[in-house]
């Protein structure tokens, strides 16, 4: 898995949380008496189980059920590869021979446990990713459901209701420490790799990720493998400690507490996962005494069953409504500690900085190796929706280093084009050649990964990402050209902001600057300058230019501000009901009688032939 950011920042802020953890744990360990450290190492355990669904939860944005069917496969590995021999031949005679005589030790069991579960996630998640994501949390419940029967009726290897004992207990404090900071380095890393924050955009937006290049699939399928492998080693780890269970702990009681301590504490942040477990066990702590039975000034309460899941049941509903984001929210430990948070930047920056200055191509080099023929071509192409045609056999053809504009009436089938380009409509007939490979009929995220990049008329940024995070998603974007493509856009100052707080104006530039990451052969802008103003239409407008020139890509634009596109652009094609009527210059497009009476009508339209030396703002500035 490749990283986008830093080892040293996820390692930094790993270890920052396990301060934070210790800080709570030790004084249990150490001076609370078996009891309380008996406490403490069940508050370890259940962060593990925690940060693993969150791995996986928190990521991709899907609620899971059935990852405690993972913890039960890890339990129940521990017990056939730990219990002692002697004791394995009365509880389950007939299993298997290499698991009869198997003793292993607390490390082997746990990677075992591991291992094993992963495989599982890998032949289900199969199936599930497939699904969409409704399908796939109902279908978690299934898996739930399903493995708790196997456990039930698979008494040959589980002994079903009447479960299995003997594990050793294993699971000290010093080891239950040791596993939790493990989980926790693990699961931070796992969020700075290109996966992990392809995993994140994926659940921001996911038609925008796959028309980025993201394989959507690809990406929930390793993140829910992933996911179980973690569930299934502290599946282990929680074995080692309880030393006998049944069917009936991996249930909905299980899902359900570790679904609260995910919500109470942040789904989406690794601190989260450690906080929602602090909560839950001191709710669990402080009210199960209740539920025993306590006493007030002499007088004996009655005990009052369920009073546990009853307030932790509100504590959600408390949440849900007042802290939907959970206690900590989306942030890190580093985000509570601004000097920390500053000084990841800084490094975070200077590696940047470093990378950036690798990519020494001028835009006349960029220019140099281009060729006359066309980079994008389309013949033919038709689109039909419930028997009305949208797009009715347009031919379509964009240059290296040349801007087409697209006009034309609403409903004349602009947008239906750019989507049929790109891959996410599926043409009725026709041909798109992309750097003259047959893309036709692919994923739009194969199409993106040949070289084709593109914004929305609705944008569609990664709301809750940075807009450094936005940038770096895409998999064809290198530290270089995310790096450049921020500077060029006059977002390099901003990248450390989350993208929802830019301005509207900030967002399209935003759009566009992770698209030129990329290194596109073309772009597809749709209404770049939708809801600006002349003045920051003419800065884009500007930028536009220069991208186009820098980076030597053809660039398809949608606009209704005539006036930038008759400015921008080498050409102009015209469409009305799905149909090309015109192609041509600006001077042509506007001097046609057809285009007048289809579109243009009387309204003057200010033409001005885009000047050689014409540069951005915003590039000269950096």
């Amino acid at each position: 898995m490749r990283r986008y950011g830093s080892i040293r920042g996820a390692g930094v802020s790993a270890l920052t949380t396990t301060a934070l953890m210790l800080i709570v744990v030790l004084p249990f360990v150490l001076f609370g008496g078996k009891s309380l450290s008996s406490t403490a190492v069940i508050f370890l355990i259940n962060v593990t189980l925690v940060i693993a669904l969150q791995t996986f939860v928190g990521n991709s944005g899907i609620l899971s059920f059935g990852h405690v069917a993972f913890m039960g496969v890890g339990a129940y590995v521990t017990a056939w590869l730990t219990i002692p021999p002697e004791l394995k031949s009365n509880q389950l005679p007939e299993l298997p021979a290499f698991l009869a005589e198997a003793r292993w030790g607390f490390f082997p069991s746990l990677l075992a446990a591991a291992f094993v579960s992963a495989l599982f996630a890998a032949i289900v998640g199969i199936i599930l990713v497939r699904m969409t994501v409704n399908a796939m949390v109902m279908a978690t419940l299934a898996l739930l459901l399903v493995m708790y029967s196997v456990w039930l009726n698979w008494s040959t290897l589980t002994r079903g209701s009447s479960g299995v004992f003997g594990i050793p207990r294993e699971t000290t404090p010093v080891l239950a420490i040791a596993v939790a900071v493990v989980f926790i380095f693990v699961a931070r890393l796992f969020k700075t790799t290109r996966i992990g924050l392809q995993l994140r955009a994926s659940r921001e937006d996911e038609l925008s990720s796959a028309a980025l290049g993201i394989n959507v699939r690809r990406v929930r399928y390793i993140g829910w493998v992933f996911s179980a492998a973690l569930m299934g080693a502290a599946g282990s780890l929680w074995s080692f400690n309880i030393i006998a269970f049944d069917p009936g702990q991996f249930s909905f009681a299980m899902t359900f507490a570790l679904l609260a301590m995910l919500i109470l504490g942040g789904k989406e942040s690794v601190l989260g996962a450690v906080v929602g477990a602090a909560v839950v066990g001191l709710v669990t702590e402080s009210f199960s005494r209740i539920e025993q039975g306590v006493s007030v000034f002499g007088i004996e309460l009655p005990r009052i069953t369920g009073t546990v899941q009853f307030v932790i049941a509100l504590l959600i509903i408390i949440a849900l409504i007042w802290r939907p984001d959970g206690i900590v929210g989306r942030r890190e430990i580093e985000d509570f500690i601004p000097p920390l948070a500053a000084w990841l930047r800084r490094s975070q920056g200077q590696s940047e900085d470093s990378a950036s200055q690798k990519l020494t191509q001028s835009p006349e080099e960029a220019d140099q190796g281009s060729s006359s023929d066309f980079i994008l071509q389309g013949t033919g192409m038709a689109k039909s929706f419930h028997g009305v045609k949208a797009v009715a056999g347009i031919d379509i053809e964009v240059k290296r280093g040349e801007i087409l504009g697209l006009i034309g009436p609403n409903g004349s089938g602009k947008s239906t084009l750019l989507n049929l380009i790109s891959g996410l409509t599926n043409l009725d007939s026709g041909q798109v050649l992309l750097a003259g490979r047959d893309v036709t009929g692919q994923p739009s995220h194969i199409v993106a990964q040949q070289g084709l990049a593109r914004t929305f008329q609705n944008i569609r940024i990664f709301p809750h990402l940075l807009v450094v995070e936005n940038v770096f998603a895409p998999p064809r974007t290198t530290a270089e050209s995310g790096h450049l493509s921020l500077k060029q856009l006059g977002l390099l100052d901003l990248r450390f902001t989350e993208a929802n707080t830019l301005s509207y104006g900030m967002q399209r530039r935003l759009e566009i600057a992770r698209a030129m990451g990329t290194q596109p052969s073309v772009v597809l802008l749709d209404e770049p300058a939708a809801g600006m103003n002349h003045s920051e239409s003419d800065i884009l407008l500007s930028d536009i230019r220069s991208l186009a020139v820098h980076h030597g890509c053809g660039v398809i634009i949608i606009d209704h501000d005539l006036r930038l596109i008759m400015r921008l652009c080498d050409r102009i094609q015209v469409l009305e009901a799905g149909k090309t009527i015109a192609v041509g210059t600006p001077t042509e497009v506007s001097s046609d009688p057809v285009v007048l009476a289809a579109y243009l009508g009387d309204v003057p339209i200010e033409i001005n032939e885009p000047a050689q030396g014409e540069i951005s703002l915003a590039a000269k500035e950096n």
